[in-house]
C-alpha cells in the first residue's frame, strides 16, 4: 500500500468528492422559475377567471395534462384531448311560467319552484388542442372540438331521457406554469376554462302522447390546479395534485303538456317554461396522470380526476415541433 494513501485518507477523500458534488449538484440540480413568469402566469389566469365567470356558455370537466409546462420558449404542441366526465349537476332558484296554447296572457302560472339535482349528468368531449411556450417557464393553450350531454329519469321520473343529440361545438383554453424543477421533480400550477352550448330535447317510452321537451343548458367551468410532475423513467412521467373546481349557469327547459280528459276525451295542452341557475364552487378535488413518450417528440397522457360529486377520465396524444 502506498504510503500516505491508508483506508482512512480513502474514505476522507470520498468524503470531500461527496460534498463537492452535492454542492455542484444544489447548485445545478434545480431551476427555479422566473418572478416574471410566475407573475405573467397569474395575470393570465385572472384574466382567464373574469372571461369564465362571466359567460354563458357549456361546459363540462376536462383534462389538464402536467400542472407545469412543457414548452420551451416558441415551441409549439398540437394534438387530440378526450374526455368523459359524470358529475352531478345542481339546479337552484327555479322559476316556472306556464301559458295556455291559445296565447292567453296574462301567464296561467309565474312562480318559484323546487331546486333540483340531475345526479348523472355525462359530457363527453373531444378537442383540437394546440399549445405554444410563451417564456422558458410558461405555455398557454387552446383547445376547439366537440361535445355530447346525456342524463335521465331525473326531472319526472318516468324513465324519461336528455340526448344533446346533434354534436355541439366547444372551445376552451388556459395557462400554465413551472415554479420550480429540479432532482427529475417539477411543481407548477395551471388555469383552464372549457366553453359550449348543448341542447337537445328528453323523451321517454312511458308517455304515450308525443310531447316535445327541449332543454338548453349554458354553463362555464374553470379549474385551478397546483401539482408536481415526476419523471419516472426517460419516457414516463407521473403527475397530480389537488384542483378546485367551478361551474356556472343556466338550465332552461320547455315542453308542450298535453293532457287528455279520461271522461270527455277532450285533449287540453299547455307550454311550461322551466328555468333554473347552476352555481357551485370551489368544489375541491384531486387528480393523477401518467404521461409516456411513445416516440421522439410524440407523448400521450391517461388521467382520472375526481371531486365529491364528479369523475373525469382523460386522455391525449400530442406532438411537439
Amino acid at each position: 500500500m502506498r504510503k500516505g494513501f491508508t483506508i482512512n485518507n480513502r474514505f476522507g477523500l470520498l468524503r470531500r468528492i461527496n460534498k463537492y458534488r452535492w454542492r455542484f449538484i444544489m447548485r445545478n440540480g434545480k431551476i427555479p422559475a422566473k418572478t416574471e413568469n410566475v407573475r405573467k402566469i397569474w395575470l393570465l389566469g385572472l384574466a382567464l377567471m373574469i372571461i369564465g365567470l362571466g359567460g354563458s356558455n357549456a361546459s363540462a370537466m376536462d383534462l389538464m395534462g402536467p400542472p407545469t409546462a412543457e414548452l420551451e420558449k416558441g415551441m409549439i404542441r398540437g394534438g387530440i384531448e378526450y374526455s368523459s366526465s359524470s358529475m352531478y349537476l345542481e339546479l337552484i332558484e327555479g322559476k316556472a311560467t306556464v301559458y295556455s296554447v291559445e296565447g292567453v296572457l296574462p301567464p296561467l302560472f309565474s312562480g318559484a319552484i323546487l331546486s333540483e339535482t340531475i345526479t348523472d349528468y355525462k359530457v363527453n368531449t373531444i378537442y383540437a388542442s394546440v399549445g405554444y411556450g410563451i417564456t422558458e417557464n410558461c405555455e398557454a393553450f387552446i383547445r376547439m372540438g366537440a361535445a355530447k350531454a346525456t342524463f335521465g329519469d331525473t326531472l319526472w321520473k318516468d324513465n324519461e331521457e336528455f340526448d344533446s343529440g346533434n354534436i355541439d361545438f366547444a372551445i376552451g383554453g388556459g395557462v400554465k406554469a413551472t415554479f420550480y424543477e429540479g432532482f427529475d421533480w417539477k411543481i407548477g400550477g395551471l388555469v383552464q376554462i372549457n366553453l359550449a352550448e348543448l341542447d337537445g330535447k328528453i323523451d321517454s317510452s312511458s308517455w304515450t302522447i308525443p310531447q316535445p321537451h327541449f332543454v338548453e343548458i349554458s354553463t362555464t367551468e374553470m379549474q385551478i390546479a397546483m401539482g408536481a410532475t415526476y419523471l419516472w423513467t426517460g419516457w414516463l412521467s407521473i403527475y397530480g395534485g389537488p384542483f378546485a373546481h367551478f361551474i356556472n349557469g343556466d338550465f332552461d327547459y320547455e315542453l308542450n303538456r298535453i293532457t287528455e280528459d279520461v271522461d270527455s276525451g277532450q285533449i287540453f295542452n299547455d307550454t311550461r317554461e322551466y328555468s333554473w341557475q347552476i352555481t357551485k364552487g370551489p368544489t375541491f378535488g384531486g387528480y393523477i396522470g401518467a404521461q409516456i413518450e411513445i416516440a421522439k417528440n410524440y407523448s400521450a397522457n391517461i388521467e382520472y380526476q375526481k371531486t365529491s360529486n364528479a369523475n373525469v377520465f382523460g386522455a391525449s396524444i400530442m406532438m411537439r415541433y
